[in-house]
Parts: C-alpha cells; sequence; structure tokens
C-alpha cells in the first residue's frame, strides 16, 4: 500500500518526466512522423503480402486484422519492458535507494509517465486501426485476462534481465536475447506460425509471446470468452507464475551479489 507522501513522491517524478519529454519537441515531432509511418506501412504490408495459411483459425477475418490486433496486443504487453532492469541499472539508483522516499513510490514513479504515454499511444493507434482501417475489434474478461498475463510474464523476464545484468554488467541476458532476436519471427506477430518453415514450428512453440498473441486474437478479434480459451491460458499463467518465481530469485541474486560488491549503478 502506497502512502500519502508516496503518492505526492510519484506525481513528482512523474511531473519531471512529463516535462523533461515535452521539453525535447524536435524528438516528439519525429515520434509522431514515425508513428504516422509505421501506421501507413502496417496497411501497405498487409496489402502486398499474400499468406498461404488458413487466417481464420486465428480469429481474424483476413491478414490485414491478424497484422493490427497482433500489433495491439504485442505493444500492450511489452508496456512494462524496461521498467526494473532501465531503473536499477541507472548510474542515479544508488542516490536513489538511500533516498528517504519509498523505492517503490520511486519505482512507480520513474515508469509512470513512460508508461501512461506508450499506453495512450496504443488506445490512438487502435482508434485510427477502427476508424481507417475497419478493423472490428471485441473487448471482454478475456482479452483483459490475456492482456494482464500477458504483462506479468514480460515484468517477469525483465526481473530476470534486471538480475541477471547487475551481477554480470552485461548489456544483455540471454534469456530476453533469445526471445527478442526470434520474436518477429517465429510467435505469430507478423506471420502466422502455421504458415513456418517446419523446421521453425518447434521454435514458435517455445515462444511465449506466441500464446499471448493466439489467445490475444482469439478474444479480441474473435470475441472468444474467458472459459473458451481457458486451457491454454491457465498454461500461460502457469508459465508466467513460473517465471514470475525465477526472475524474483535471478533479481534478488543479483541485486545482493552488487551491493556486497559495491557495484550498484555500475554499468
Amino acid at each position: 500500500m502506497i502512502s500519502t507522501q508516496g503518492i505526492r513522491t510519484i506525481r513528482a517524478f512523474a511531473f519531471i518526466q512529463r516535462e523533461a519529454f515535452f521539453s525535447r519537441r524536435f524528438d516528439l515531432i519525429l515520434q509522431f512522423i514515425s508513428l504516422g509511418l509505421n501506421i501507413l506501412f502496417i496497411g501497405i504490408f498487409a496489402k502486398l503480402v499474400t499468406i498461404n495459411a488458413n487466417i481464420s483459425q486465428y480469429g481474424t477475418a483476413n491478414y490485414l486484422d491478424y497484422l493490427l490486433i497482433g500489433s495491439i496486443i504485442h505493444n500492450l504487453v511489452f508496456l512494462p519492458r524496461g521498467s526494473t532492469s532501465s531503473f536499477v541499472l541507472g548510474r542515479v539508483f544508488p542516490v536513489l535507494y538511500n533516498s528517504p522516499a519509498s523505492l517503490m513510490a520511486i519505482f512507480v514513479g520513474v515508469n509512470a509517465w513512460r508508461i501512461l504515454w506508450n499506453l495512450g499511444l496504443t488506445l490512438v493507434i487502435t482508434l485510427i486501426y477502427v476508424f481507417f482501417f475497419g478493423l472490428k475489434i471485441h473487448f471482454n474478461l478475456g482479452v483483459l485476462v490475456v492482456i494482464l498475463s500477458g504483462i506479468l510474464l514480460i515484468f517477469a523476464l525483465d526481473l530476470f534481465s534486471a538480475g541477471f545484468r547487475i551481477a554480470t554488467k552485461a548489456n544483455q541476458d540471454p534469456l530476453n536475447w533469445f526471445f527478442n532476436i526470434t520474436a518477429q519471427l517465429v510467435s505469430g506477430l507478423y506471420f502466422p506460425p502455421s504458415a513456418l518453415p517446419g523446421w521453425l514450428r518447434p521454435l514458435s512453440k517455445i515462444h511465449p509471446e506466441t500464446y499471448i498473441l493466439q489467445m490475444g486474437r482469439l478474444t479480441m478479434g474473435a470475441g472468444y470468452s474467458l472459459s473458451q480459451i481457458l486451457p491454454s491460458l491457465m498454461n500461460m499463467v502457469a508459465v508466467t507464475l513460473g517465471m514470475l518465481v525465477v526472475g524474483y530469485l535471478a533479481f534478488l541474486w543479483g541485486f545482493n551479489k552488487a551491493k556486497q560488491l559495491g557495484t550498484l549503478g555500475h554499468v
């Protein structure tokens, strides 16, 4: 439970980050230009690519809807990416760690503006998809649970990354490195897993984002209820809980090792 003082701390950090964000006007303009171009390129890409696969099995009527819903789900579940690792690996972390303010309030405050901004952008993108591309989406309990489960899984992976990188001072950790370099090809973000070559399909089956996108499309695209995806969801929840335990233990190991060596804040 965050106290009243903690809420003030969160608001102060969010305000500072918001002011710094909008002070970089050129970067902001480029971000909006990039956003517009990405949306345009997605529409063109979907029109040019022909996929020899049964798209309807993924809960979408056509490849364009498949691509757009996958983009929305991906943007939402990756909101917490870097929230822990970038926080504890920063050079000012030792100062924040020893400040009188609640560390939890500082953590939330440091990440609040970035997450709120990206969440707002995702909402804008979704509205553009609906009004300009004719995308039809559903929002029910199944969609909410899938997204929250995906967010927890990405947070757990980031905990593991933070622990590994604090201890080793490496720029990457092997687990997230592997998932990141294979995600675009095998997870189903751009191409249906059933359209992949046979030798890549086993890799798709062990990638966690494959199941997040699959259930996200079935619920958001086809309107599947929570009960209809429950067997697959329970498997993903079990993986998520296991990864949370592994991520937490890895984080404690890395954090305690860095404290003992006096290397907190060293990169």
